[in-house]
């Protein structure tokens, strides 16, 4: 027989206390029956909750980053060209579903502006220009720039800014822009995670320009990008007028190194502080062999 759950079966209860208490007074005197509280009964079925969707980053090297979304869908933005200015490789393996370029230089399209031989087929797209696609799970909107002086007068200076949004994130990546205008600004808009040239020499953008970027972008998180990285170059002054990352990170309010090259980020779980991450580069990047 099924058990009554419902308002008669709290009746019932209720009933039998009362019964309970007339035989104590009755019989035991000095007897005292203190009435069991109720529980309520519950209002429904309790379901687990689910991970808050996030976008996850793997960092590969230079200013190459292989983002994914929550359904899966990879896009890789500004992969560089083998051993041209960099000393290292690109890495073998990598199929992302989509391939965002900010502007043709051989350190962030692939060598393609060089004629060089793309390493993806025709059939993954390429988005290079100022205009809005949708790419599974992502919305990549691109913001005409201005590729930072004095660089890029061979093809006019062109540098797309690229906005990456999905599971309530906003991804700024800058390319090798330089000052931003007011509309450049209002192109952007909101921006939770900046990533933005920076290195001790001020290659792209100088220190001024550095700290006006941030303060009217005001991002959660700032990635550092496009800066030396030491353990892949063969000599010291290689590539020439790049420097390191940590003279860079010197006087910033709070920097987290993570000692990986990945990290998934939620919307819910950005920092409250603005913060500095910093990753460690993709372990498949290594020094060309023999060296």
């Amino acid at each position: 027989m099924r058990r009554s759950t419902g308002q008669h079966g709290t009746q019932r209860g209720r009933t039998g206390w009362a019964l309970a208490a007339m035989l104590c007074a009755a019989w035991l005197p000095g007897c005292t029956e203190t009435e069991p509280e109720v529980q309520p009964e519950p209002s429904g079925i309790q379901k687990a909750t689910a991970p808050e969707p996030g976008i996850e980053i793997d960092y590969i090297a230079h200013a190459s980053f292989l983002m994914r979304a929550p359904d899966g869908t990879e896009l890789l933005i500004d992969p560089y060209a083998n051993r041209v200015w960099l000393g290292y490789d690109w890495p073998q393996g990598i199929e992302p579903d989509a391939i965002l370029i900010t502007h043709p230089h051989y350190d962030h399209d692939a060598g393609r502006y060089r004629e060089m031989p793309f390493p993806w087929s025709d059939d993954v797209p390429v988005m290079d220009a100022p205009e809005t696609h949708i790419f599974g799970d992502f919305t990549v909107t691109g913001v005409r720039g201005k590729h930072a002086d004095p660089y890029g007068k061979e093809f006019g200076q062109l540098n797309t800014m690229m906005v990456i949004e999905t599971a309530g994130l906003r991804i700024a990546h800058l390319g090798d822009n330089g000052p931003l205008t007011a509309e450049m600004i209002a192109g952007l808009g909101r921006v939770d995670v900046l990533m933005m040239p920076g290195d001790a020499v001020y290659h792209i953008l100088s220190a001024e320009t550095t700290m006006d970027i941030i303060a009217a972008l005001q991002p959660r998180v700032v990635i550092p990008m496009h800066y030396r990285l030491g353990d892949l170059e063969l000599t010291d002054d290689a590539p020439s007028d790049l420097g390191d990352i940590d003279p860079w990170l010197e006087g910033r309010s709070v920097v987290e190194r993570l000692g990986s090259n990945t990290i998934t980020l939620t919307a819910g779980t950005l920092p409250a502080e603005q913060t500095f991450l910093v990753f460690e580069h993709a372990p498949d990047v290594t020094k060309p062999s023999g060296s």
